[in-house]
């Protein structure tokens, strides 16, 4: 690898979209964290300011400033905090909060630390924003290198054209860029790791979790992820089918149970054929549960019926019987996963009474 590709990969690192997502979420808690905080600590300023010229109030530029920053760190908080509860979303809509806020306090930092340099006061205020924005605020390393040299060059411009900088040390600002480059680079690096170690460990605890609710011979979902049903939809009508093979014990007794594993995954692989995976489950032994609120009772029946003769068509080598089967179905609204249960149990009974119908005859 060259010398420029690896400069270019450490400035503009090669991100996937979901350590974006990750990164855009840290930012804007970081944000809203610092908005209010801010907001509070400027606030307070200025009521202590009104309180001590109680008697000659006015508004001059910087009490405008002032006021302006509280009011958009409150704003930047908000969007953040909305941004953190996903009420608003997406990489592009992060940037434009962050760049927004970032320069709205480089401009605070920069307008407090010049008025202060004019009465001869410190101007850690400038100093004091970047540090929080580098320890805190995490973004490529490019765009942050060029926004900390913009933002000095135009402070220190500032200064020199006020008084030729008069006082102020070039090799110590030089020192202090420096250090805030450096700085930027491995908080940005170390947060990445964090992230990335975080979003590792979190896809293992979820992958283990996805097996655990999959029935490993079928590869369907399992009975027990019926107990994490995600979101139910309230209102929602939902289509719920129990089914299971007719005279499975025969395949068993007469082909022996491997085969009868493969009568199993035939006709969950038919069933995947025609429903979602996430619509899908072996409820127990031949049993198969279907679930879903995207169709209605009759498109679900059509289904179902597509999925009994697809079955009916498959052949599996050394089985001469025909796989059939059985299913009963229940319709109804839904609020809640104890009705989620009534359904089911209502589709079994249904099936129980179509089976013992069929065996009479």
């Amino acid at each position: 690898m060259s010398l420029l590709k690896k400069i270019k990969n450490v400035l503009i690192p090669e991100t996937d979209e979901k350590i974006h997502e990750l990164f855009d979420m840290s930012n804007m808690s970081a944000l809203k964290t610092m908005g209010i905080i801010t907001a509070i600590i400027e606030g307070a300023s200025l009521i202590i300011s009104f309180i001590i010229h109680i008697e000659n109030i006015h508004y001059d530029q910087t009490t405008i400033v002032m006021t302006s920053v509280v009011f958009g760190c409150l704003l930047t908080a908000f969007f953040a905090d909305l941004f953190v509860k996903k009420k608003i979303h997406g990489h592009y809509t992060a940037v434009l909060i962050s760049g927004v806020s970032i320069t709205v306090m480089a401009i605070f930092g920069i307008y407090v630390s010049y008025m202060n340099f004019i009465d001869n006061r410190q101007v850690i205020i400038f100093y004091g924003v970047n540090i929080c924005f580098v320890s805190f605020f995490h973004i490529a390393p490019l765009f942050q290198i060029l926004f900390l040299l913009t933002e000095h060059l135009i402070f220190y411009m500032l200064l020199y054209n006020y008084n030729g900088a008069e006082g102020v040390i070039a090799v110590n600002g030089v020192i202090y860029l420096l250090i805030l480059l450096s700085a930027s680079i491995i908080s940005y690096y170390r947060e990445k790791e964090f992230i990335i170690s975080t979003y590792k460990a979190q896809t293992m605890a979820q992958d283990i979790l996805l097996r655990s609710y999959q029935d490993q011979l079928t590869g369907l979902l399992n009975r027990y992820a019926l107990d994490a049903i995600p979101n139910i939809e309230k209102g929602a009508i939902c289509q719920i089918a129990m089914a299971d093979i007719d005279h499975f014990k025969k395949f068993n007794d007469k082909y022996g149970y491997r085969k009868g594993d493969e009568v199993l995954k035939a006709t969950a692989s038919s069933l995947l054929d025609v429903f979602r995976k996430k619509d899908s489950y072996r409820y127990g032994g031949d049993e198969f549960l279907v679930m879903t609120t995207i169709h209605t009772e009759d498109a679900f029946r059509d289904r179902l019926a597509t999925w009994e003769n697809k079955l009916s068509e498959v052949r599996i080598e050394g089985v001469d019987d025909p796989i059939k089967v059985s299913y009963g179905v229940a319709s109804g609204r839904i609020n809640s996963q104890e009705d989620v249960f009534a359904l089911i149990k209502d589709a079994d009974n249904k099936l129980n009474n179509i089976k013992s119908i069929r065996h009479r005859k």
